[in-house]
């Protein structure tokens, strides 16, 4: 009978992790196309409000509307560049994530490498003993079938 594999909750656990840092890793991801979808919308704003200073220009405005709208703009290139900021943050976090991940891929398969050299063990280990049998009950039917007058 073989013999059970000892490190099969480390196997257990190290699936657990690695399913885990998946996990994390989509959400990861998911955060930083969040972000990234939030600087085009940001950049979407600053190229309307830039034509529309534009358009404004044309048709003339006073002072302090130009004022309201040089003050707008410059709010959204500081957002713009807060949240490019934010975008590299995520990104950054995700291949750190994604690092975890691989690390922990990589310890699944360290585990299963060794649950697969114990496998075969045990299965040379089980043919051994068959073929031992059945030598020894070669032996013994040989042994009889000397034994028997004929």
């Amino acid at each position: 009978m073989a013999k059970p594999f000892h490190l099969q909750p480390l196997i257990n656990l190290a699936e657990d992790r690695s399913q885990a840092a998946a996990q994390a890793l989509a959400r990861l991801k998911q955060a930083w196309q969040d972000s990234e979808n939030k600087l085009h919308q940001l950049q979407g704003f600053l190229d309307e409000y830039n034509q529309r200073l534009h358009q404004q220009a044309q048709t003339g405005f006073s002072i302090s509307q130009l004022r309201d709208f040089q003050a707008f703009i410059l709010k959204l290139e500081l957002a713009i560049r807060a949240q490019a900021e934010e975008v590299e943050r995520c990104r950054m976090r995700w291949h750190k994530g994604q690092e975890e991940w691989q690390a922990r891929e990589r310890e699944v398969k360290a585990y299963q490498t060794l649950r697969q050299r114990h496998d075969e063990a045990e299965r040379k280990s089980e043919e051994r003993l068959d073929q031992r049998l059945q030598d020894e009950f070669a032996r013994n039917l040989h042994r009889r079938n000397s034994d028997t007058p004929e």
